[in-house]
């Protein structure tokens, strides 16, 4: 007999009703999900459970039998979407965890309404939304009486996940004081979080302070975690702990030791078939191995980190992890791969929210890079490092930022009169070279653009480009005929066959949330001729597809608030007026599979396709006008 089947039975009780037995599975399960246990919580809610982001079958069962089902098929989602990184996995389990919600508020439960928000917190918060997680978090703690002190001890717990992930160390260390009364009497694993939590602040303090004895109270910290979560028999908090203890170690240099705990966490998570938390614990091998200077061995560990991570929907790992391969590659001398994925990190980080890991790999693509990015570029990343981390209390990172901006300010100083090589008009020739390779960057490569962007015409810009600045001739776009209009007619039709035939502006609608993408794509279509609408919310967007205003394409990110970027392309697709739109998908996230079976005829991928993205409206535009003839 298994020990779910054992489980079951002993707590069984003979002719239980439907919402008696569903009740009681969920109990069971509930109890599994606490112990990390996932695979025996599945087979605990036996029929209830109908895949990870199913809706279950609650025929029969009454409104609050209904809620506890869907309350533990949520928690469950979002746990096994995790372990196995599985696409849009968190987002199905907030919307059962949401229906969960309002079906005991409705019932004036308040304490089951936090547990639930308890649980919609951490959803947001692996998806990188750390600002959703805090307010949640906050109303979940505003429902709950003296009486509820385990449950208040939980979430304050998780408020400090946000936190940490955003380098708020004294906030997330207060919120652990003002926790700490609620825990005598605690279960173990309820202890367990606590120490862990407590020891991972005082670690990120440690790095921040550099306080030694931060550091050494965080060992003990970790260590009673583990302590605790073994004699609870909660093995993936233990591996864990393990990890973080790892992680410590390798900030004090202590790699050996660092190696031995990651070791031991490996060992529980490979038995237990946790490629999630296993994924987080090789992540932090490759960052040990790099710091060893091993940097082919740490390329090909965060190699296969990054390809589990992208399986799923934690972006705010998934940005850590590509800032630590971009930085192995960069020390092998794999310059140009590197450079992209220090990119994508930041791209990654910034779509979903993860400010403060998207600042992290701009740091990394700066230190890196520096000399490899343009002047117009450099200070572009320096911008958005030195916003993504204003708030962060790690002197690492103010470190970082402040050697980083001292490196800026002496590439844009340019040589001084100091200089025993000086030249007047070599470093006026400089100076010129500078602001035209920026506004190249900007217009990507256009130099009708860049031209007026400097205030000069296209046939001097030109010049300069043939004559003075020869080595930026590459950062030009290649010239192509300019289209007249993509809806009118085709040039070979005749004079007679145009009659009647009436040609209008194009009418894109551009779905996309990151107001600092939104402008410059609106900006280079509107350049050629074509209107575009903007619209920052997935159920906006879903209003106007399904209304009736005319759009000759839809543009579409896939990390949207309300409704994603690929349910909005199989809405459209179900819809008579929408069926033949062209729709193409401009998005960090990879989902070019689900896109394309969603019904989308383009996938361009940010921020790689940017310099393609004007040809490949036209494309499609142009393949319906042709179609239409």
């Amino acid at each position: 007999m298994s020990l779910v089947d054992d489980k079951l039975r002993r707590l069984a009780a003979p002719n239980l009703t439907s919402d008696e037995h569903a009740l009681h599975c969920c109990r069971v399960a509930a109890d599994f999900i606490q112990a990390g246990q996932y695979e025996a919580a599945r087979d605990a809610l036996g029929d209830l459970w109908r895949g990870i982001g199913t809706h279950p079958d609650l025929k029969g069962l009454s409104i609050l039998t209904t809620a506890e089902v869907l309350l533990q098929c949520g928690v469950l989602t979002g746990w096994l979407g995790s372990v196995r990184h599985v696409a849009g996995a968190q987002d199905k389990a907030k919307d059962l965890l949401s229906e969960s919600l309002r079906l005991f508020e409705s019932g004036g439960l308040n304490p089951k309404a936090a547990e639930v928000q308890y649980e919609l917190g951490i959803c947001y918060w692996r998806a990188g939304a750390y600002d959703e997680a805090r307010v949640i978090l906050a109303e979940a703690l505003n429902r709950l009486t003296e009486e509820d002190a385990e449950l208040k001890a939980k979430i304050l717990i998780r408020r400090t996940l946000p936190e940490v992930s955003e380098n708020r160390y004294q906030d997330a260390h207060a919120i652990l004081d003002e926790a700490e009364p609620f825990f005598e009497g605690c279960s173990d694993a309820v202890k367990g979080r606590w120490h862990g939590q407590k020891a991972l602040v005082l670690r990120r303090l440690a790095t921040a302070e550099r306080r030694q004895d931060y550091a050494d109270r965080a060992i003990i910290e970790f260590t009673a975690a583990i302590y605790h979560y073994d004699r609870a028999k909660h093995e993936r908090y233990s591996a864990t702990n393990l990890n973080n203890l790892a992680m410590l170690l390798y900030r004090l240099g202590r790699y050996d030791e660092a190696h031995k705990h990651l070791a031991r966490a490996q060992r529980i998570l490979a038995r237990l078939n946790d490629t999630g938390i296993l994924a987080q614990v090789n992540e932090t091998r490759a960052r040990v191995l790099v710091a060893e200077g091993r940097f082919e061995e740490a390329a090909q560990v965060v190699e296969r980190v990054v390809r589990a991570l992208e399986q799923g929907g934690e972006n705010g790992l998934l940005a850590d992890a590509l800032t630590v391969q971009g930085v192995a590659l960069a020390r092998l001398g794999r310059l140009e791969v590197s450079m992209r994925a220090l990119r994508r990190a930041v791209t990654v980080g910034t779509d979903s929210g993860a400010h403060s890991n998207a600042g992290q790999a701009a740091l990394a693509l700066m230190e890196e890079h520096a000399e490899r990015l343009s002047d117009g570029e450099l200070q572009a990343v320096y911008r958005r490092a030195d916003r993504m981390l204003k708030d962060t209390q790690d002197a690492e990172d103010v470190a970082r930022l402040r050697a980083c901006a001292r490196a800026l300010v002496r590439r844009m100083r340019g040589p001084r009169l100091s200089d025993k090589d000086f030249s007047l008009p070599q470093a006026v020739r400089d100076y010129e070279a500078r602001f035209v390779e920026e506004a190249l960057d900007l217009e990507e490569g256009s130099v009708t653009r860049a031209a007026k962007r400097l205030g000069i015409k296209h046939q001097s810009l030109t010049h300069l480009l043939e004559t003075r600045h020869r080595h930026l001739l590459q950062k030009r776009r290649p010239a192509v005929s300019r289209r007249r209009s993509i809806i009118t007619a085709s040039p070979r039709r005749t004079p007679a066959e145009r009659v009647g035939k009436t040609a209008r502006r194009v009418s894109i609608l551009l779905v996309e949330d990151n107001e600092m993408v939104a402008e410059p794509v609106k900006e280079s279509l509107e350049y050629e001729g074509w209107g575009v609408e903007i619209c920052m919310d997935g159920g906006e967007a879903l209003r106007l597809i399904e209304g009736p205003s005319h759009f000759d394409l839809l543009l579409v990110d896939n990390e949207l608030p309300g409704v994603k970027g690929v349910e909005l392309i199989r809405r459209a697709r179900a819809l008579l007026h929408r069926r033949d739109t062209p729709i193409a998908m401009f998005s960090a996230s990879d989902v070019a599979g689900e896109a394309r079976a969603a019904g989308a005829d383009a996938f361009l991928r940010k921020p790689d396709d940017v310099p393609v993205l004007v040809d490949v409206v036209g494309r499609l535009l142009s393949e319906v006008a042709v179609g239409k003839g």
